[in-house]
């Protein structure tokens, strides 16, 4: 048989599961690096988002402290001009400039001739006395209420008075070289009982402690904090020059400067900028009322090192996932290849008629086992069939071997038969047709040998193709069938469990519910609250500050939960379609799939009644061998036969003396069908021979 070679099963087993895992690995690490860097950016901005709204909400309410004051003074003033002096007023602003360390000094500016509360000031025309801290002190200054100053020309006196309704605004920051301090100033105007202005509170305050809150910001190694005025001017950053200089981040070309205009025209967003080679994030927000900007800077390269970090990791893992893949396909392929090995070596020895193999006797449960098992039940039936052939032939050979040697004897005999010639003529005829029957039979059983052979290889060639065919369709489809019912039934049952997990999202609905309620109460207190405090006067202030405090977490409240009101119904949406999908997925495989699968289980069963041909072929082939066996009888009673006629011709030797050459002819006739038929059992003996049987 020729050898054909190529490459083994193990290797092609190899050649294709690996790239298939190598390649799936791949996409897995590099979505995961994908997915992975994208849940860092989103959480990185909320976080930053986050920290940036907690550092604005603290800057605010320590500006909204200061415009409080210049609010409750204003009420204070506008309650009190007309009877109390300058002394009361005196205490009561140096107790304000004390119990604030923002606060560097404050001043009341009166209209012209308006203030009577004091005698020594009234009709006078400038009237704005300014108290500040010098160290532990409070010093009163009247050097700005003057005609030379005209406070009356100021900002934040002509700001004030085109007000119509009492609010506190604070202008923008500036650097005073004096202090070495960034400053700003909060005026507010006053109104009598009629409506009508009579001057403005201010409250000059220092940043230092806002600066150093900003200055105090870090998020993770390397991420800072930079405060901008509204115009664009440097409140902080940690080039104190900047500051100093007053520098402005519009003037500004390259680095930070790139995205000065992004920030000023809104309000709140993200931005990116390259400085010295390196790329930085940018997230900002407004200060509420002073339009501050407060951004937090962080360089892209720590914001992704754990992205890197996660790659790096996951692609180790790839790595020892696909050593470990090569192992055990190389293992399990190389049992495959040995098992296949065994059966190819068995069926080698059976094409090549050695039937003293051993049999193959595999243990094995899957495909392999089945063709092991398969041509263990061929190997027995067909050395019993081949033995049964071997057999008769003996049998054919040995009448043979008798019949020549009866021919032999009536030539020995053939002086003696010369006297009864005309008996041992009718005797010869007899032999002669026994003869032709026994050259017949011998005939017959070489068709039916003939026809034995093919039979039997045509019924190895289909046993192997239908079996292995069979066993292969039954397993996949009864597999796939399997694997569709199992999958189908657990993703029902984790569908339920999800939609029933989801049943919290509607609790959290009405959480958020109860908290706006509680929220408008709240501000509904908070607000009972404001009017009580300036129903108070002076004694109400501080409770008027708790209660604006109080409405502004009522109002923060309040946006959370319409935003978590949104989310919920944002997510109870996506959720019911993503069940209703899932549900129309599971009824497709459950509708169609599954009886798709059942039919193929039926077709490969079909396959597998194919496989009774191999019994069909088995009774043919039995069949012809009691042919073999009729045939055999009937060469013995021929040759039983032509016994009788030459005891026959025997008997009557004596008169067949006148017949000794006709007798002569009939006697080389019977040697030479002797020796046909010999030479006929000799070629089935050799036909048999090529099948070694134990």
């Amino acid at each position: 048989m020729k050898k054909t070679k190529g490459v083994s099963i193990k290797w092609r087993m190899l050649g294709v599961i690996f790239p298939v895992v190598v390649i799936a690995l791949v996409v897995v690490t590099v979505v995961n690096a994908v997915q992975s860097k994208q849940a860092i950016i989103e959480e990185s901005d909320l976080y930053l988002q986050s920290e940036l709204k907690a550092n604005i909400s603290d800057i605010d309410g320590k500006l909204e402290t200061i415009r409080t004051t210049a609010e409750d003074l204003s009420i204070f003033v506008s309650e009190t001009y007309t009877g109390m002096n300058m002394s009361g007023y005196k205490r009561i602003f140096a107790a304000t400039v004390q119990s604030n360390d923002l606060i560097l000094g404050s001043g009341v500016w009166f209209e012209p001739q308006v203030y009577k509360g004091d005698a020594r000031y009234t009709n006078q025309d400038y009237v704005g006395p300014y108290w500040y801290r010098d160290g532990s002190e409070i010093v009163e200054d009247w050097e700005y209420s003057n005609a030379e100053y005209d406070y009356f020309s100021q900002e934040y006196y002509t700001n004030a008075k085109a007000m119509s309704e009492l609010h506190a605004v604070i202008t923008d920051p500036y650097y005073d070289p004096a202090s070495d301090s960034v400053m700003a100033s909060c005026s507010a105007p006053i109104f009598a009982g009629d409506g009508s202005f009579i001057g403005c509170i201010t409250v000059d305050i220092s940043l230092d402690t806002i600066t150093e809150l900003v200055g105090s910001i870090r998020v993770g190694e390397s991420g800072r904090a930079v405060m901008l005025a509204s115009d664009g001017t440097y409140i902080y950053t940690q080039d104190e020059a900047k500051v100093q200089q007053g520098a402005n981040i519009s003037s500004e070309t390259g680095g930070i400067g790139a995205i000065g205009s992004t920030v000023l025209s809104s309000e709140t967003g993200e931005a990116e900028f390259t400085d010295g080679g390196e790329t930085y994030d940018a997230f900002y927000g407004a200060v509420p009322e002073v339009a501050w900007r407060l951004l937090i800077v962080m360089p892209q390269a720590e914001i992704y090192a754990p992205v890197m970090r996660m790659t790096m990791v996951s692609a180790v893992i790839c790595v020892v996932a696909i050593i470990i893949c090569i192992i055990m396909i190389f293992a399990l392929a190389s049992s495959v290849a040995r098992a296949i090995m065994g059966v190819n070596n068995f069926a080698k020895q059976l094409a090549q008629g050695n039937f003293t193999v051993n049999e193959l006797g595999s243990s094995r449960k899957d495909e392999i086992g089945e063709m092991s098992r398969a041509l263990d039940e061929m190997y027995r039936s067909n050395s019993g069939i081949i033995g049964n052939i071997s057999s008769e032939s003996g049998n054919v050979n040995d009448a043979s071997s008798t019949l020549s040697a009866m021919s032999e004897q009536l030539s020995a005999e053939f002086t003696k038969i010369k006297d009864n010639m005309d008996v041992v003529n009718d005797a010869m005829m007899s032999t002669g047709a026994a003869t032709e029957e026994v050259s017949a039979s011998v005939q017959e059983v070489n068709d039916s040998v003939q026809g034995l052979a093919a039979e039997t290889a045509e019924t190895e060639r289909q046993v192997k193709e239908i079996t292995a065919r069979a066993l292969e369709i039954q397993r996949k489809n009864q597999e796939a069938h399997d694997s569709a019912i199992e999958i189908t039934d657990l993703r029902r049952t984790e569908l339920r469990e999800a939609n029933e997990k989801a049943k919290v999202v509607s609790e959290i609905s009405m959480l958020a519910d109860a908290i706006a309620a509680i929220a408008s109460q709240i501000d509904l207190l908070s607000l009972n609250a404001s009017i009580e405090a300036a129903r108070a006067g002076d004694a109400g202030r501080g409770f008027a500050v708790v209660a604006s405090e109080i409405n502004n977490l009522a109002d923060e409240t309040n946006k959370a939960v319409e935003q978590i009101k949104a989310t919920i119904e944002s997510v109870q949406a996506a959720f019911r379609d993503l069940s209703d999908g899932s549900n129309k997925l599971l009824d497709f495989v459950t509708e169609t799939v599954t009886p798709d699968y059942e039919n193929f289980v039926a077709v490969g069963k079909q396959y597998g009644d194919d496989a009774a041909l191999f019994g069909q072929l088995a009774t043919r082939i039995q069949d012809m061998t009691d042919n073999i066996r009729h045939s055999m009888q009937e060469v013995n009673d021929a040759i039983q036969s032509i016994a009788e006629s030459t005891q026959e011709t025997a008997s009557h030797s004596a008169d067949v003396t006148g017949s000794v050459d006709s007798v002569a002819d009939a006697v080389d006739s019977v040697a030479t069908l002797a020796t046909d038929q010999q030479h006929t059992a000799s070629n089935l003996s050799d036909i048999v021979s090529h099948f070694k049987l134990k």
